[in-house]
């Protein structure tokens, strides 16, 4: 049975292109985490590695074997022993396909691996949507160049609640939440790494809105800064209750959002305003 109430977290992170000085950071946050009491850790998108062309991604690209980890995966397992945590880990890059004839990664998706404090894989969700936008004098992104697309939706039994696992780009999917929302996800986790303008427009509204559409926390882990010449993050990390209150949130800098997830607050969301049985209700109307 899932505890009542506990503590989780969201690191905020500027990557670079330098995995060993990411997960240095991202042990720092894990250790201060834990040490505050926190039971859960959602690392944001690119945690490990934010280069400056999409190509990059693929020199870091792992299989995730919990007992053959590569780098990426081992130092979040170390993590996640050394503080007794479970941590979602954002967004990682997997290798997806290789080159038949040179063996080259050609393609990785973007992972997002439940760890528990044992260092054990329990559940591993690949993103859906991938970053394919082009505004110009804005930004110009085509994930899909050097990613493949996850098809599987997840939602992750752990001690504390069912959590539903999504990254960045998905957010402005609802379906997607919504089905996890309907597969009994109590909490949803969005690591991301959206871009400064983009961020600016939409991401509180987005965010705000599946937590209260939902009726479920939503855990927020996001990138902020500059990272290169080519790339910069809004920032704004964040924990949202069912009813679209902003528990804690973290506008810029490198740093911690934390609260408690009361699940008896969950519950009363639902009962009092019972959106998600009225919406299971609704059928086409003939005119």
């Amino acid at each position: 049975m899932a505890t009542r109430k506990f503590v989780a977290a969201a690191a905020q992170v500027c990557a670079s292109a330098d995995p060993a000085a990411n997960l240095q950071v991202c042990a720092r946050l894990a250790g201060r985490a834990a040490a505050a009491g926190a039971k859960l850790l959602v690392l944001p998108e690119c945690f490990a590695f934010l280069g400056l062309h999409e190509r990059d991604k693929l020199a870091v690209g792992e299989v995730l074997d919990a007992d053959r980890p590569g780098p990426v995966l081992h130092a979040v397992q170390e993590m996640a022993r050394g503080g007794g945590l479970w941590i979602i880990a954002g967004g990682m890059h997997e290798i997806a396909r290789r080159d038949p004839d040179s063996g080259a990664v050609v393609k990785t998706y973007i992972s997002s691996p439940v760890i528990s404090p044992s260092g054990e894989i329990t559940a591993v969700y690949r993103k859906i949507h991938l970053f394919d936008i082009n505004i110009p004098g804005v930004a110009v992104h085509r994930e899909s160049d050097t990613n493949a697309p996850g098809a599987e939706l997840v939602v992750a039994e752990t001690p504390f609640a069912p959590i539903g696992l999504s990254v960045c780009y998905d957010l402005r999917f609802p379906e997607l939440y919504r089905e996890l929302a309907g597969r009994g996800a109590r909490v949803l986790t969005v690591p991301a790494a959206f871009t400064a303008p983009t961020g600016a427009a939409h991401w509180h509204v987005l965010i705000r809105t599946r937590a209260i559409e939902n009726q479920c926390f939503v855990i927020a882990a996001a990138q902020y800064g500059r990272h290169n010449e080519k790339r910069a993050s809004y920032g704004h990390s964040m924990i949202i209750d069912p009813w679209g209150r902003i528990l804690d949130e973290l506008a810029e800098g490198e740093g911690l959002v934390m609260s408690e997830i009361d699940l008896d607050q969950h519950e009363q969301a639902r009962r009092e305003l019972a959106a998600s049985e009225h919406a299971s209700s609704v059928s086409p109307q003939t005119p």
